[in-house]
């Protein structure tokens, strides 16, 4: 390259730069001039405090004790309890209406031979009185008689996104209240197993979950998991102690949900079918010799139920409901809570190797 050209090359190179420069210098201007007077921005850090911060004050512990056992609040602000372990259960909940509503998970509140006390932040004790349990989504509506108490920042879990950072708030082992810990949303729309009845027919599973690997301990359940607004998504409920950091919370709206139709009604609308089944996946498959590792197997349908009216029968494969297809990831109970009691759906099952289509109306669970 000549000196003339090499010349006019590192013009063109120069006057380029200058002028994305003055762009670039002009866009800081604009966005300058776009941000309100006096407003800085927050580090991710920062946030996360504030989020925390004003999450807390709504996060409650507690403790079950049974009627011959007594609660103590001692001077370093640690629960201590005159009981043996085993008669003592310890979670977590959080204030929903500041006239002492409280929500947590049944499990936490599942026994009726306890007494049930609620802690607040700043360590007063009240008497809970249990107004409503649903075991089946696990979640529970406590009372106490207390006011001015400040409601949890309810969020919107569908608008939730995997990688999304989150913070679970709770009484860790009963010995740690109000530990936080840090993680992301791992996935979503996750069903759990959380066990079946004595013949192993009827499978009880959580659907809908949030998966985190925010650490969640016992003592936990019942407590929030907060996005980095403060906002309550989710509810923590369970862990997967086969793995690591495999922790599960019930969506807020699903809870906001129940709590509605509590209030509503009494009691939360289910749809049934009266079936015994037990979801398929392929170690079922291979275990029992079935044709498909996905659906569910039909073990008995009980008389004068929605399912025996539409003509299921024992050693039925349920495929789909309404062209939901089921799978390991979607079971029958996951694909039923899509409609509600009084609807009619379609059930494609596989009998002796033909699919048929019942037309079933569905029953409400009492």
């Amino acid at each position: 390259m000549n000196k003339n050209k090499k010349a006019i090359f590192l013009s063109i190179v120069s006057v380029c730069g200058l002028l994305i420069t003055g762009l670039a210098f002009s866009a800081a201007v604009k966005l300058n001039a776009i941000k309100p007077a006096g407003q800085q921005a927050i580090s991710d850090e920062q946030q996360a405090i504030l989020a925390v911060r004003a999450a807390k004050i709504s996060v409650v512990d507690i403790v079950g004790v049974t009627a011959k056992d007594k609660l103590k609040q001692n001077s370093s602000d640690t629960v201590t309890i005159t009981a043996s372990p085993a008669s003592t259960i310890y979670g977590t909940g959080f204030v929903l209406e500041a006239d002492g509503l409280i929500v947590s998970n049944n499990h936490v509140v599942a026994d009726p031979n306890m007494d049930y006390t609620v802690i607040l932040a700043d360590g007063t004790q009240y008497p809970a009185k249990i107004l409503n349990q649903d075991k089946f989504d696990d979640v529970a509506l406590l009372k106490i008689d207390a006011q001015k108490l400040v409601p949890a920042k309810l969020g919107d879990s569908s608008a939730i996104e995997t990688g999304q950072t989150v913070f679970a708030i709770g009484n860790s082992l009963g010995q740690y209240q109000y530990t936080v810990t840090k993680g992301v949303v791992s996935a979503l729309n996750r069903s759990v197993s959380v066990g079946t009845d004595g013949n192993n027919q009827v499978e009880s599973r959580l659907h809908s979950l949030i998966q985190t690997d925010a650490s969640i301990n016992p003592g936990n359940s019942g407590g929030p998991l907060i996005n980095l607004s403060g906002e309550v998504v989710g509810m923590n409920t369970l862990i997967d102690t086969s793995g690591e950091s495999l922790g599960f919370a019930i969506p807020i709206n699903v809870i906001k949900d129940a709590v509605q139709q509590i209030k509503t009604f009494g009691k939360v609308s289910r749809p049934y079918l009266g079936i015994q089944f037990l979801n398929i996946d392929p170690a079922i498959q291979a275990a029992k010799s079935l044709p498909i590792g996905s659906g569910c197997l039909v073990n008995n349908v009980l008389p004068g139920t929605p399912a025996d009216v539409a003509g299921v029968l024992a050693g039925d494969i349920v495929i789909s409901v309404n062209g939901i297809m089921l799978n390991p990831n979607k079971a029958l109970d996951d694909a039923l809570q899509t409609f509600s009691a009084g609807e009619q759906v379609t059930l494609k099952v596989l009998r002796n190797g033909q699919t048929l289509d019942l037309p079933v109306v569905l029953g409400q669970l009492q």
